[in-house]
């Protein structure tokens, strides 16, 4: 991988890759004195893998991809060399129980203050009275630490009810913890376990209770949704409904206006045709009139 991932010209992983128009790709400081030497020697711009020639103008890609690729490559190598090193940094400790030469321990047993090879830990842990024995993975230092009494540097074998602390056998019998409720860690587990499991009981009746809750809300919800449904489908058909008595009442009452009016139009077209007939014969007369008027023969105007 790391040489279909270096540069052909300076043979080193690429930085900045850019990419020519023949396909191949190079450092862009490599191609770019490449290209220098080519202008200086007046010769035209060509690849230097394939000699294809790129013209007299270039514009450098940068090789996107290429470039992504090549440092996640850097990452991972990074990556494993750091694993390798810490591999290489981990201390071995070699089993207490083991003649010349030693085997890596595998386990370290608190109680016995020992630590164990996979061979002496498969002995350990068949043995009956070994079967609550505390068991550390070797180079623990911080969890022995946490499990050993800072006073005494004995095992943490007790539990104080009284100050809620783990304790040892001699913090009980001689310390500050003498006279104290003192019990056992399987004691305080075995305890504690039951504390746990009633608070698990309740949380269970609590979650009974919630969802038979839930289900009563869910069916309260759903009778609702169908109530408004229903009730909504009949105020529709209810308003469908009006709307269709309204339209015809309308469409009734519109035509009766209409029908009044054509009857009263014809009722005044026929007054305005006898006006129209007697205003003619009033002007007939007043024409006649006027032509009497006019007449100057006193004899014939009195006849």
């Amino acid at each position: 991988m790391e040489d279909q991932l270096s540069c052909p010209i300076c043979l080193c992983l690429y930085r900045s890759p850019v990419l020519l128009s023949c396909g191949h790709s190079f450092c862009k400081q490599c191609i770019e004195k490449v290209l220098d030497s080519q202008q200086l020697s007046e010769t035209p711009y060509s690849c230097p893998m394939c000699k294809l020639q790129l013209g007299p103008i270039l514009e450098l890609q940068k090789n996107f991809q290429l470039c992504s690729i090549v440092e996640a490559f850097m990452a991972t190598s990074e990556g494993q060399q750091g694993e390798s090193s810490a591999e290489e940094k981990k201390e071995v400790v070699p089993c207490d129980f083991c003649l010349d030469p030693p085997k890596p321990a595998v386990k370290t047993c608190l109680v016995c203050d020992a630590s164990l090879c996979q061979a002496h830990l498969n002995k350990h842990n068949t043995k009956a009275s070994n079967k609550d024995h505390v068991l550390v993975e070797v180079g623990a230092g911080a969890v022995v630490e946490e499990r050993r009494c800072q006073e005494h540097g004995r095992l943490l074998e007790c539990y104080c009810q009284d100050e809620g602390q783990y304790v040892c056998m001699l913090c009980s019998i001689t310390g500050y913890h003498k006279g104290h409720s003192i019990i056992t860690l399987k004691e305080a587990y075995d305890k504690q376990l039951g504390e746990l499991s009633d608070i698990m009981s309740r949380l269970q009746e609590r979650k009974r209770a919630l969802g038979t809750a839930l289900k009563e809300l869910q069916k309260g919800e759903n009778q609702l949704k169908t109530n408004t449904k229903t009730v909504t489908s009949q105020l529709q058909e209810l308003f469908e409904e009006i709307k269709t008595q309204i339209t015809e009442k309308e469409k009734k009452i519109l035509s009766d206006i209409q029908s009044s009016e054509k009857e009263q139009l014809a009722d005044i077209t026929e007054v305005k045709k006898k006006m129209e007939q007697k205003r003619a014969n009033t002007v007939q007369h007043l024409q006649s009139l006027q032509k009497m008027r006019e007449q100057p023969d006193i004899f014939l105007f009195v006849k």
